[in-house]
């Protein structure tokens, strides 16, 4: 047998151990995941595993070996949440049902703005300019794809798009008496 190589028991001795540990990697998963159907698929992505890897022959708790294997892809799981955070739609509607409007003194002023208060100041920039922020902001385009329709470069669109903002903010904190950040 080949350095490193592990013997793997055979597919009827697999399946005996995980039909005897499934109870009891699920009952872990619960206390690990909170919810029951993430729970559930963890165990589901352990069992896969330890079908397709098998285990090995020197391997003396089954039962323990398979939760670690569901340790770790609960570690992978976690890693890989924190890297890649879920995004929460932003759509009016949703927006709408869920803002409070409680005014505090330590809210700060920006807080105010609404959508109307940018697109009014919008209205009042250069076209040049304005474009460039609409069609980034409200259409949600790339610079590549801005670039391309405009027929002008990638760091054309990036110059605009910061120059409209400065022109934005000063518009804004003028019309709505906001205090200028440091």
């Amino acid at each position: 047998m080949p350095a490193g190589a592990h013997a793997r028991a055979s597919a009827p001795a697999v399946h005996a151990a995980i039909t005897d540990a499934e109870p009891q990697l699920l009952a872990i998963a619960e206390r690990l995941c909170g919810s029951p159907a993430d729970a559930r698929d963890l165990v589901q992505d352990t069992l896969e595993r330890a079908m397709r890897q098998g285990i090995p022959d020197d391997v003396r708790n089954p039962r323990a070996y398979l939760a670690t294997i569901m340790h770790n892809l609960f570690i992978d799981r976690c890693r890989a949440a924190k890297r890649h955070p879920s995004p929460e739609p932003l759509d009016d509607a949703a927006c709408a049902s869920e803002i409070v409007s409680i005014e505090t003194a330590d809210e700060p002023a920006w807080t105010r703005v609404t959508l109307d208060d940018v697109r009014a100041a919008l209205a009042q920039i250069e076209p040049t300019f304005a474009r460039v922020y609409a069609m980034h902001a409200f259409d949600h385009r790339s610079y590549e794809e801005i670039a391309g329709e405009l027929a002008i470069e990638r760091t054309t669109v990036g110059t605009r798009l910061n120059r409209a903002r400065v022109k934005l903010r000063r518009i804004l904190v003028e019309r709505l008496g906001l205090e200028e950040a440091p």
